[in-house]
């Protein structure tokens, strides 16, 4: 077969051939005599010549000798410039080339390098890879920290673009997350477990179940703890309000924990595209003052035991549609800065959300809260979406501040429906509202519902559904020169008469009658 890569030239033809020698260079010896003798030969006889022939006097042929001389000497000088040039020329187009030449071995010694840690770094990964499968829980915690700092490696390897360095990182994330979604199956008895002493009829060797899914707890918990750390920072105002959000090393990356069992405490940490769809929560799972800083994902997620969200911050949407609480689940003082939708979620248990704030939309389409449903000091921001909601116990929104459209259409309350000093700024509807044994509560001894008289009259609307054992007893409220008709006992405030150093409204109406 024919040879594709010729052999390179050697750097002597490649100078001989940059530097082809010029004419005089070729001769200068030639030239150099040839002058030295020539121009010597005329200095001495053409003066003389014309001394004896043409009558030239003994000082101008001396003159004229001389004048050869210098020219002589001249030509000479000038023949040994341009050698020095030439040669001076062909040392630096041989300096030339071996610093190219070194550049090029040093380039190559680099790429070398380069290639000689990346298959180093490779083979570490494999090898940590082959660790989260090892029986030794220190093993595999050893696994997790290799992987870990591979990741900041990855991303700290300047050799690379970004992109490759985001591509390489997340690798083995996508390797982290699917060993927080890979199955155990003491999760299934994560209850009993967390006890301190034995079941009746436990199945197995409790004292030996109960070590290892301790040991998983701590393995798993630690990759979301890594994963935190290198995830955004907040800077808080003096109301511990989030003003500044400083990106984090991993925080472009993608986590996916769907249908992942989670058996294990995740609060106090800062999670960040966290994907908990279809994940299985057991045991008392805890989210408590935990930040989720991107969209937070619960689709289709099971509680299998309490669900603590207390304090937790979601700084962007958080969505829990279908999500299923098969015990108690609680949200107080949550916040959520931007959309909270839990349309079509169950509450098996009490839903408690005391003093959780709504900064964008809420939408509760459709939920089932199977038991007390706390909405106590609640703030809505924006709308707060409560279609065909059920509320099979109690449903507390006392003192909760509805500061969107409030709906209530086609929700479901069995028992008591208490909004008694609630606060309604924007539309308010109950249209088809069903209320099977108790009539909703808007004002008691404790303080009436207020409903903004800045709205149109005919944005509240107080109708039950045809066949609900009870309805709204309504009456009329005048304020501003209107007329609004609200359930008895309500009043009508304007938003514009707050009295900062009252703390209080000072333009209400009477209650309605």
């Amino acid at each position: 077969m024919p040879n594709n890569n010729p052999s390179p030239i050697p750097e002597s033809q490649v100078i001989s051939k940059a530097q082809e020698e010029p004419w005089y260079i070729r001769h200068f010896i030639k030239l150099l005599i040839g002058f030295g003798l020539g121009g010597g030969a005329v200095a001495l006889i053409l003066p003389w010549v014309l001394w004896l022939h043409c009558g030239m006097s003994s000082g101008s042929s001396d003159q004229l000798r001389l004048h050869l001389l210098y020219v002589t000497g001249g030509i000479i000088a000038v023949l040994t410039l341009l050698q020095t040039n030439w040669k001076n020329q062909g040392d630096r187009l041989k300096i030339d080339a071996d610093i190219k030449k070194n550049e090029q071995d040093a380039e190559k010694n680099e790429r070398d390098h380069i290639r000689q840690v990346h298959a180093e770094r490779r083979s570490r990964y494999t090898k940590a890879v082959e660790q989260l499968a090892n029986e030794k829980a220190a093993v595999r915690l050893g696994g997790i920290y290799t992987l870990v700092g591979l990741v900041d490696e990855w991303l700290a390897d300047n050799a690379l673009g970004p992109e490759e360095q985001q591509k390489e990182g997340q690798v083995i994330i996508n390797n982290l997350c699917s060993y927080i979604r890979s199955p155990f199956t003491l999760a299934l008895k994560a209850e009993m477990l967390e006890g301190d002493s034995e079941p009746d009829n436990y199945e197995g060797d409790f004292s030996k179940d109960q070590a290892a899914f301790h040991e998983e707890q701590d393995v798993r918990r630690t990759v979301f703890v890594e994963m935190s750390k290198r995830s955004s920072t907040f800077t808080k105002n003096d109301k511990g309000e989030i003003i500044e959000t400083v990106p984090g090393i991993w925080s472009d990356f993608d986590f996916d924990f769907s249908r992942a069992p989670i058996f294990y405490s995740l609060s106090s940490l800062t999670i960040e595209k966290g994907n908990f769809s279809s994940a299985k929560f057991y045991s008392n799972t805890a989210f408590i003052w935990a930040t989720f800083t991107q969209t937070a994902d619960f689709i289709w997620a099971t509680f299998t035991q309490n669900a603590e969200f207390t304090g937790a911050k979601f700084t962007q949407n958080a969505n829990f549609t279908g999500a299923k609480f098969t015990q108690n689940a609680d949200f107080t003082g949550a916040k959520f800065t931007q959309n909270a939708n839990f349309s079509g979620a169950t509450f098996t248990q009490n839903a408690e959300f005391t003093g959780a704030k709504f900064t964008q939309n809420a939408n509760f389409t459709g939920a089932k809260f199977t038991q007390n449903a706390d909405f106590y000091v609640t703030a809505f921001t924006q709308n707060a979406d409560f279609t065909w909601a059920t509320f099979t116990q109690n449903a507390n929104f006392s003192n909760t501040e509805f500061a969107g459209a409030a709906e209530f259409d086609n929700a479901k309350f069995t028992k008591n429906a208490t909004f008694r000093g609630a606060k309604f700024i924007g539309k308010t509807s109950f249209e088809e509202a069903y209320f099977e044994k108790y009539a909703p509560t808007f004002a008691d001894d404790t303080g009436p519902t207020q409903f903004s008289a800045q709205v149109d009259p005919q944005d509240y609307l107080f109708k039950v559904h045809p066949e609900s054992p009870h309805g709204f007893s309504c009456g009329n409220a005048k304020l501003l020169n209107r007329t609004f008709i609200l359930p008895r006992g309500a009043i009508l405030f304007n938003p514009d008469s707050w009295d900062e150093e009252k703390q209080e409204y000072t333009r209400i109406s009477e209650p309605a009658k």
